[in-house]
């Protein structure tokens, strides 16, 4: 039966339900138009879908460090310029680490003494390869080692010869491994210079002494004793004989060398 209602408060909670009960308040609306209407609002009507939310980004401490890298680099030019050189000098080093356990594995020595030859040697502008063959056949890498003529440590230097390179340098200090080093490649990096780059007379003489060598060259003969070879050749572990004490002075030195150490 029909509700007695007349006013829109006293009607259901929608129009549907008004009219399904044959409320007063509709009776004046064509029944054919709210019929229409509510045929079309039974209609199923399709879910809604919800949008997929993203999960949440949670970095920790280290990832945000290299977002923030990242900006950074893009952000300011100087900081990338310094970023690259970094990464650059990171590579440069683990390259140079791989080199010296390569020698140290291939000498039989400790990791210390691979990397002060190679140092050494870098810091001197000799071929590593080279300085390493140089101290093999010298002292057979003995710091200790002293030859019959006096000849001291790893690259078995000279007293006076030592004395010439840095003034003021005494016996105990060339028993110094980097000391001994250093002034040993210096020496050699000068012979190099003296007789333009030639690595073979070079070499002998850095054993026989330059003297000696000039000697031989005058008379038209060869100075050549084997100790060239032996270090350029097939690796060695001794001199290569007595050498006996030369009487000619250093090849000129240049103006870097006065300093007690090489600067690159």
């Amino acid at each position: 039966m029909p509700r007695d209602c007349y006013s829109r408060r006293d009607c259901g909670e929608t129009w549907a339900d008004d009219l399904n009960a044959g409320c007063h308040y509709f009776s004046g609306i064509p029944r054919s138009f709210w019929s229409h209407r509510l045929a079309r609002s039974r209609r199923r009507r399709p879910a809604r879908t919800r949008r997929r939310r993203l999960p949440r980004l949670r970095l920790d401490r280290r990832a945000w460090l290299i977002v923030a890298a990242a900006v950074l680099l893009v952000a300011l030019p100087p900081t990338r310029h310094a970023l690259v050189r970094a990464v650059a000098y990171a590579r440069a080093a683990e390259a140079r680490e791989r080199t010296v356990q390569a020698y140290a594995h291939k000498y039989g020595i400790t990791r210390e003494l691979a990397d002060a030859i190679e140092r050494a040697a870098r810091a001197e502008g000799v071929r590593t390869d080279l300085a390493f063959r140089l101290v093999r056949v010298e002292s057979a890498f003995n710091p200790r080692a002293v030859s019959r003529v006096g000849a001291i440590g790893l690259t078995q230097m000279m007293l006076p010869t030592a004395a010439d390179l840095q003034p003021g340098i005494t016996r105990a200090r060339l028993f110094e491994r980097d000391t001994n080093l250093r002034l040993g490649f210096r020496y050699f990096r000068r012979l190099l210079r003296f007789y333009g780059g030639d690595e073979r007379i070079a070499l002998h003489a850095y054993n026989r002494g330059i003297g000696t060598v000039a000697r031989i060259r005058a008379r038209g003969g060869d100075p050549a004793n084997g100790y060239a070879d032996k270090v350029r050749g097939p690796v060695g572990a001794s001199p290569v004989g007595p050498v006996t004490g030369d009487t000619l002075p250093l090849p000129p030195r240049r103006l870097d060398e006065f300093a007690p150490v090489k600067l690159r």
